[in-house]
């Protein structure tokens, strides 16, 4: 149980969550992914710069999460307590709809979270859609704060939520 460095033979799994994902985002009215975002091509790039983590229970995986050092240009406008240095950034990340509400998601991220700070991160910077109210409960349940608000890639008409998390 626990977390570890996604492969390419998790890419079927992977993109079977995100797409059953997709259909729970859609219907509570949440445009932040769709059926193209993110597609297998970003997964398997993330696989490849070793920046995929999936979270597995007995040998099944149940969701996933993308870590890096590559923060958004636009998160420079944010108040953040801990420079881009001294923190990962988390992407994409999803739960098989199958195990929601059990808590996979809170240890998913607490794997994470307890690997970077081992690897000598401060802490975590992230954000999500306007609409995803679902993970900025999960942000506010495991101590993140909310910084700001943010446009992303250029796009003037989609709003998101930055937060982040001192260890």
């Amino acid at each position: 149980m626990g977390i570890r460095q996604g492969k390419e033979s998790d890419i079927h799994t992977i993109m079977d969550i995100k797409n059953r994902v997709v259909k729970v985002m859609q219907k509570s009215g949440n445009k932040q992914w769709n059926e193209n975002y993110p597609n297998e091509e970003i997964f398997l790039q993330d696989i490849k710069n070793r920046s995929l983590y999936v979270y597995e229970e007995d040998g099944e995986v149940l969701g996933f999460i993308v870590a890096d050092d590559n923060h958004a240009f636009e998160y420079d406008d944010i108040p953040w307590e801990l420079t881009r240095l001294d923190s990962i950034a988390f992407h994409r990340a999803a739960v098989n709809p199958d195990v929601h509400s059990k808590g996979i998601a809170s240890r998913l991220m607490e794997n994470a979270e307890e690997m970077f700070k081992e690897k000598g991160y401060l802490g975590v910077h992230s954000d999500t859609s306007l609409e995803n109210i679902p993970m900025q409960r999960l942000f506010e349940k495991r101590g993140y704060e909310y910084r700001g608000k943010l446009n992303l890639h250029g796009r003037l008409d989609r709003w998101y939520v930055a937060y982040e998390k001192v260890f």
